[in-house]
């Protein structure tokens, strides 16, 4: 079982879960940056999942609200890191579903880590 996660908006993240290669799983969650990794919790467990059954992370690192793709991007390292299992980074500008993303993704190549992805330069206040 594969995890998809995006999070472009700072309002909300979306999960999806893939087998063979098929997107067959998705909720968004209307939740901000400080509750992602709560819906992660809560997604799993409606799906009777852990995050060892996990095999393998694919993330959407951006671009979008800053905050929402370091905040998705540290919890996919995570997961990946810990349970020692490959990631898959794609980047998003046109901001298209999950399901238009999927050939993207399988056709990508696995890494060890993924970084944000940003559309402009940082306005630190």
């Amino acid at each position: 079982m594969d995890l998809f996660l995006s999070a472009q908006d700072i309002q909300c993240i979306t999960f999806g879960l893939v087998k063979d290669q098929t997107l067959f799983c998705e909720k968004t969650f209307d939740v901000p940056p400080e509750n992602y990794l709560a819906s992660l919790h809560t997604f799993l467990l409606e799906q009777s999942l852990s995050v060892s059954d996990i095999k393998r992370v694919f993330v959407v690192n951006g671009p979008g609200s800053f905050t929402a793709s370091r905040v998705s991007v540290v919890i996919a390292n995570t997961i990946a890191f810990t349970q020692q299992i490959g990631m898959v980074s794609i980047e998003n500008p046109d901001r298209r579903p999950m399901r238009e993303l999927m050939e993207t993704v399988l056709q990508s190549k696995e890494q060890t880590f993924v970084v944000p992805a940003y559309d402009r330069p940082p306005n630190i206040t």
